[in-house]
């Protein structure tokens, strides 16, 4: 995926490197309409970012690829570290559990780093058994092979013969070329696909094929009717690749745009494969205090769905006084944060609050909260401290949730096993600076 680069860490032993905790799992995925995370950036800022959000949310994830894997002389790393470090070890475990409740879970291998696959094209007896003690060392489902380098067309045939022979035919081999590569263009594997699809096509699941970094567009259907229509591969075999941030590379597509046009290429392919997102850490809406809303939105763009019902939506919603007429609490639940800046609740007086009746008693999952940058104004009016309470009478509230260093744009409070009619924010700090309104976009409750 055009990865970033990353600075190796120093040489170690792979017999000392790797502990053996279990065997590979065998499995396929749905035949089509995936929804597929990259996962390569695990810390930010040295605080673990835990894909497992990702089933505790029902987002609808299909597939979960973590890397990136380098085989580097004398040692495999997981990005800069050995996959046994102990900083992994409660990745590792987030993921087994999202195994558990069917997610598949692939390694991806390569990417911008280069040596991998030269690597295994000049000397395969080396590292071919490297890569196969990963697989079965942690269990994986599957291999995504990101090559961004020169490799011949026989050495991705071995590879692929041999991941076959050893992993059965359930097992799951995917590529990721940019998406040219799919229709005779520019190409940064060396080997040609379109001959893989003719001679290995059999054994390989999909293609993550990459409409962006300067390869293509999801802005509309184009890029992709271009691949189908040159008839060699079938919807259900790709998968469209896309940034989930306009930060992580150049083609980035707002949320409503690729909304639309994963709508009309299922209209269009009722097989269509797929979508894949780069990568999981920031992915928009939700950024990094909420990345698992990129693949609901997926999802529910798929389905043809709306998504998770909002039981706030249009519902009766009080107050503290408004900023202006057009600014009071009924904006906040009117489904919508892109109508400007007239389009939230907005109020400067002293005690700040806004209070939603869902009408009746109902229970509760979680609560969403779209702050000022949700909306397009500065992140700087995001709201930075606040309460979460809950009622079912509106007079006697519980706290659910205390934040007091918010600066996300979204936030996101889980409500598990609670039963209320009334919710209600209270907000104590409305900016992260002297400004003193505060400015919600959007409040939405979740069974």
């Amino acid at each position: 995926m055009l990865r970033k680069t990353i600075a190796l860490a120093a040489a170690a032993l792979l017999g000392a490197a790797l502990l053996s905790t279990g065997t590979a799992q065998a499995g396929t995925t749905a035949d089509s309409k995936r929804v597929v995370v990259y996962y390569q950036t695990q810390y930010v800022n040295g605080v673990y970012v835990s894909p497992k959000a990702l089933t505790d949310n029902n987002t609808g994830v299909t597939n979960v690829l973590v890397g990136a894997i380098h085989l580097d002389p004398d040692v495999v790393h997981l990005n800069d570290d050995p996959p046994d470090a102990a900083k992994f070890t409660q990745m590792w475990a987030d993921l087994h559990a999202m195994q558990a409740v069917g997610v598949k879970v692939s390694a991806f291998v390569g990417g911008a780093a280069q040596g991998s696959f030269q690597r295994l094209d000049t000397d395969f007896n080396t590292y071919y058994p490297r890569l196969k003690n990963l697989v079965t060392t942690y269990g994986l489902d599957g291999l995504d092979l990101d090559v961004e380098e020169s490799m011949s067309q026989a050495g991705i045939n071995r590879l692929i013969d041999q991941l076959t022979t050893d992993f059965g035919t359930g097992f799951i081999i995917t590529l990721a070329p940019v998406a040219p590569a799919l229709t005779g263009g520019g190409n940064l594997s060396g080997f040609n696909y379109e001959t893989l699809e003719r001679d290995r096509g059999a054994k390989i699941d999909w293609y993550n094929a990459q409409f962006y970094c300067g390869w293509g567009s999801m802005a509309n259907t184009t890029g992709y009717d271009n691949i189908i229509n040159r008839g060699l591969f079938t919807p259900a075999k790709v998968v469209a690749g896309v940034v989930t941030n306009s930060a992580n590379c150049s083609g980035y597509v707002s949320l409503p745009t690729l909304k639309s046009t994963l709508g009309a290429l299922v209209a269009k392919y009722p097989t269509f494969g797929g979508v894949d997102g780069w990568e999981y850490f920031n992915s928009d809406p939700g950024g990094t205090s909420a990345p698992w809303q990129w693949a609901r939105e997926m999802t529910s763009a798929m389905s043809g769905s709306t998504g998770p019902v909002n039981l706030a939506l249009n519902k009766a919603a009080t107050g503290s006084a408004a900023c202006a007429t057009t600014e009071g609490p009924a904006k906040a639940v009117n489904g919508s944060v892109s109508g400007g800046n007239s389009d939230k609740f907005c109020s400067l007086a002293a005690t700040k609050f806004l209070q939603v009746d869902l009408g009746s008693s109902q229970s509760l999952g979680s609560v969403e909260i779209s702050h000022a940058s949700a909306g397009g104004e500065s992140a700087s009016y995001n709201t930075r401290a606040f309460t979460l309470q809950t009622s079912t009478d509106a007079s006697t509230w519980t706290t659910r949730a205390t934040v007091t260093n918010n600066t996300a744009a979204v936030t996101t409070h889980a409500l598990t096993g609670v039963t209320a009619r009334y919710v209600r924010l209270n907000i104590t700090t409305p900016t992260q600076g002297t400004d003193p309104a505060a400015r919600i976009y959007e409040l939405k409750v979740f069974a």
